[in-house]
């Protein structure tokens, strides 16, 4: 740039300040910051929100498991002994423990939540029925039926997720199972250590294949 050229740039920058107003000059700025971001390939994508696809066989990660779901069924007959209150709905899954740490029963069921279905008993126990969401599943391990009391690290199991629904409902063909992580941190309460916060990273809609006829 010559000097003559650099001079009539100052004058005509002089004149600028003079004219516009500060919000003229914020305006001018955000359209140039809006132009450049088209020609350099847009303004950053925001990361989407909510919980991704969950595909049935597909190993998934939700903290501490590594984990696949295999199916949901109806099943009639656990064989735990006993009478059943309703009939029971299974979803087969295995699951890997990849954390230095144990995952106790309850926690471990808190892993799986079914979705959209009434009349499902609350707990193991008990007549209290409501929404799916509500209700805590039976964690079994599949090869005995015995209940996963708790996954040791790096240990890997193929278990069921059983949760009971009171006969007088329609039986269920599909279900939403969504699968929550956890975080591992001191409790409030008493300054243990244990899996807390559990938060939905996937959710997919399974069929529920029916139980066997009698």
């Amino acid at each position: 740039m010559t000097r003559a050229a650099d001079d009539r740039l100052r004058r005509w920058l002089l004149r600028w300040s003079r004219t516009v107003t500060l919000r003229q000059t914020l305006l001018a700025i955000a359209a140039v910051a809006v132009l450049a971001s088209g020609l350099f390939g847009g303004l950053a994508t925001a990361t989407p929100e909510g919980p991704a696809e969950l595909e049935v066989g597909r190993t998934i990660h939700a903290e501490p498991f590594d984990l696949s779901i295999e199916r949901a069924r109806q099943v009639d007959d656990l064989g735990l002994g006993g009478e059943p209150r309703g009939r029971s709905i299974a979803v087969v899954a295995k699951l890997t423990n990849t954390s230095d740490h144990p995952v106790y029963g309850s926690q471990i069921g808190r892993t799986l939540q079914l979705r959209g279905l009434d009349g499902v008993y609350r707990g193991a126990s008990g007549d209290e029925t409501g929404p799916s969401e509500q209700a805590t599943p039976q964690v079994l391990v599949l090869a005995d039926a015995s209940i996963l009391g708790t996954a040791a690290p790096g240990l890997e199991y193929e278990v069921a997720f059983v949760w009971e629904q009171a006969e007088s409902e329609p039986v269920p063909t599909r279900a939403t199972v969504a699968v929550a992580a956890h975080t591992w941190r001191k409790s409030r309460l008493d300054d243990q250590f244990l899996w807390f916060d559990p938060v939905v990273t996937h959710s997919g809609d399974l069929a529920v294949e029916p139980g066997r006829e009698s």
